[in-house]
């Protein structure tokens, strides 16, 4: 695929060469602001997964500008591109065993407030060696949605004893994924059951985070028990209760080889498929039927709507995340 031909700045969205991934920052802003309002009803903070578009502009935008404010990640590399950017404290969801990684974490790990998931206890042999800042470490437990990490609270005692032993590790608290709307509830349970179990034992929990990165929330969070004191997300800046369409990738209509048919210039290259084809946002009455690489195959009632090369056609991704990847 070519690389779009840059426009002027000012110039309309729909004039912008195509395929491109385009944001109504307006509403991406409300879309935030609404989100961490809901939230702080329920006395939960909102730790944005930065991971999810890799877009530092977006990342301040979700911290109020502040960079001493926590970011969640999935990968070292992206860490160090967000420290790069001015962030100073970022959750590290993937383990450092490579080589590569260890040499990141002691980069990061005397700049700024570092934190770390681990889900196995041999992870913590491979930051021991890492002496200088402190290190917070989250242990990760499993739910039914989610089977890596520790899988019974039993299994907690252990670990957290070894991270006494090293002067620069200190036990944060627990975190887990929910990965399906259902299994909110019960992730939920899980920490709960866990943090009251170390509490029987002696053990105190600062943090007990919910990583629902993946999921779009379309109603407010009061069945979040007390307790959870952090939501980790990574799609609520995209998604609206609305209409309006916050993120989208705009298409044109290259070929009308038959009526009820189109094809437009936007394929695999430019907007995730795998977790299904996108939607199209401003003719209602037509659908993606397939995509190939640079190509998407539009059909439609050719008695409600007249498609004709040249037309716009607007986009909506079923997976925000795996679309901004194939962005610079």
């Amino acid at each position: 695929m070519e690389r779009p031909i840059s426009k002027p700045i000012g110039q309309h969205f729909l004039e912008l060469d195509t395929p491109t991934l385009i944001i109504d920052k307006n509403l991406l802003q409300a879309n935030i602001e609404a989100i961490q309002a809901d939230l702080e009803k329920a006395s939960i903070d909102l730790i944005p997964n930065a991971a999810a578009h890799g877009t530092s502009a977006i990342a301040r935008m979700q911290t109020g500008n502040n960079t001493k404010s926590p970011i969640f990640v999935d990968t070292f590399q992206q860490a160090e591109c967000f420290f790069q950017a001015g962030f100073e404290n970022i959750i590290i969801q993937a383990p450092p065993l490579s080589f590569t990684k260890k040499g990141l974490l002691r980069h990061l790990q005397d700049s700024q407030t570092l934190t770390l998931s681990i889900s196995n206890i041999s992870h913590l042999d491979a930051i021991r060696g890492n002496h200088g800042s402190p290190i917070s470490v989250l242990l990760k437990i499993t739910n039914k949605s989610d089977s890596v990490g520790f899988k019974t609270r039993e299994e907690l005692i252990k670990p957290i004893e070894y991270l006494a032993t090293f002067e620069h590790l200190r036990f944060e608290g627990l975190i887990t994924n929910a990965n399906e709307m259902e299994s909110m509830e019960q992730a939920c349970e899980v920490l709960i059951s866990a943090d009251e179990y170390l509490d029987r034992n002696s053990i105190s929990s600062d943090q007990l985070l919910l990583n629902a990165s993946n999921l779009i929330f379309e109603k407010e969070f009061n069945n979040i028990p007390k307790g959870i004191t952090g939501l980790i997300s990574g799609t609520y800046p995209f998604h609206t209760k609305t209409q309006d369409t916050v993120c989208s990738v705009i298409s044109t209509v290259i070929s009308t080889p038959e009526p009820g048919k189109a094809y437009v210039d936007c394929g695999q290259k430019a907007i995730s498929v795998d977790r299904g084809v996108p939607s199209v946002i401003n003719y209602p009455d037509a659908e993606i039927e397939k995509m190939s690489a640079e190509h998407g195959y539009v059909i439609f009632d050719s008695n409600k709507l007249h498609l004709k090369i040249g037309d716009k056609i607007l986009l909506s991704p079923a997976s925000y995340s795996d679309t901004f990847n194939l962005y610079d």
